[in-house]
């Protein structure tokens, strides 16, 4: 049986693949993310289910669960707090790493309901952005090249046949650390951009959008370079290989900078992403992310759960997606063709599962979780 391995980034857009030589020199498809940030899209990819991004968590059975069955060793290291094993992102794993120090957890939660009910309103989140500006570090997130170092390691001496998952997260606003990373100053002005504003604003200049671009190039670079040195140095012969990304990021086309979760945004730029697979001949030249698991299934002769929704792409070929965008407890919702769009903006969602009706609603999370949330620019935990 054939090794399997996946390899994610944070915030990749699909027309800035040209910045990533190594992944632009294999067949680039086009992949419509099934939310519109990390969680909820993550968890629809790893679930194959667009109830996982509704509800913004992993719903099994996984990939991994899928790998596990059929005899796989599964290694997955993915940090960051979206993450975090309290939304299921450790399912099907062997080994699973956030790099988290604390997990979330709804006893030690002690977030004021209050206090999320004001935020919902953009008039208090520009009061709190002008006492608060916020600006995203990820100085408490290890070096992606750290990340990489223990996969390899732990990918090497796993017994095989493997599965390993790895994120890179240096692709995320504010695209890197220390002078690598776009100046605060303009990045608190980027992320407070669009929509109506009460107080006033700036706007970011083209110079500026030209430091956040070209920051954001370097990083897409950087991350290029690490998904090479990963199917360089595994021990694994020929590998079944698949590159995707969470979503994508803004840069003023309408306004607005990077992807805001609370804003339930689905412009194309954040949700179309570069999708690579090297060991499966794919129908077609585009997909959902909720395919890759089937996809990867397919290829490696692993038998695919009922309860997935995707395609295996090496069978059929996808011709619409659906994107979820929630955020508490109402979502926007994207359908495509590729060549149409239409969006339900801000609704209150709910959905069948069976006899069971799943809403969106709030998520509890312990406060570290949520700390480290708010140092990527997160408004809260979603």
């Amino acid at each position: 049986m054939q090794d399997v391995v996946l390899l994610t980034a944070d915030s990749v857009r699909r027309d800035f693949v040209d910045a990533m030589s190594f992944v632009a020199d294999h067949e680039v498809l086009t992949g419509v993310t099934a939310g519109h940030y990390t969680r909820p899209s993550l968890a629809a990819m790893q679930s194959s289910r667009l109830r996982a991004s509704v509800q913004s968590r992993v719903v099994g059975p996984t990939i991994a669960d899928a790998f596990s069955a059929a005899g796989y060793t599964t290694v997955g290291l993915v940090p960051t707090a979206q993450a975090d094993p309290a939304f299921g992102f450790d399912d099907g794993f062997d080994h699973y790493d956030n790099y988290m120090s604390g997990s979330g957890n709804a006893a030690s939660n002690r977030r004021s309901g209050f206090r999320e009910y004001l935020g919902s309103f953009e008039i208090v989140r520009q009061v709190y952005r002008r006492v608060y500006p916020m600006a995203a570090n990820m100085d408490d997130l290890p070096a992606d090249d750290e990340v990489i170092d223990e996969a390899i390691e732990r990918f090497n001496d796993a017994e095989g046949p493997r599965f390993l998952w790895v994120h890179q997260m240096e692709s995320h606003r504010p695209y890197g650390s220390g002078d690598d990373a776009i100046p605060s100053k303009i990045d608190r002005k980027a992320e407070a951009s669009g929509g109506r504003h009460w107080f006033g604003s700036s706007e970011v200049s083209r110079e500026e959008r030209e430091t956040i671009t070209s920051a954001y190039r370097d990083a897409l670079s950087r991350v290029d370079d690490r998904i090479e040195r990963v199917l360089t140095e595994i021990d694994s012969e020929d590998p079944i290989f698949a590159f995707a990304a969470d979503h994508g990021d803004e840069f003023g086309e309408e306004g607005y900078y990077y992807h805001q979760g609370y804003r339930r945004r689905v412009p194309d730029t954040v949700i179309r992403v570069p999708v690579v697979f090297d060991g499966a001949e794919t129908a077609g030249d585009r997909l959902s992310l909720l395919d890759v698991g089937p996809t990867l299934a397919g290829a490696a002769g692993v038998d695919a759960p009922t309860a997935w929704q995707g395609n295996d792409l090496t069978g059929t070929a996808t011709e619409e997606a659906v994107t979820v965008a929630p955020w508490h407890e109402k979502a926007t919702v994207a359908w495509q063709d590729f060549e149409r769009k239409l969006v339900a903006r801000d609704a209150d969602v709910s959905m069948r599962a069976g006899d069971e009706e799943v809403a969106v609603d709030r998520t509890d999370v312990s406060d570290e979780v949520e700390r480290q949330l708010q140092d990527l620019g997160y408004a809260d935990a979603g």
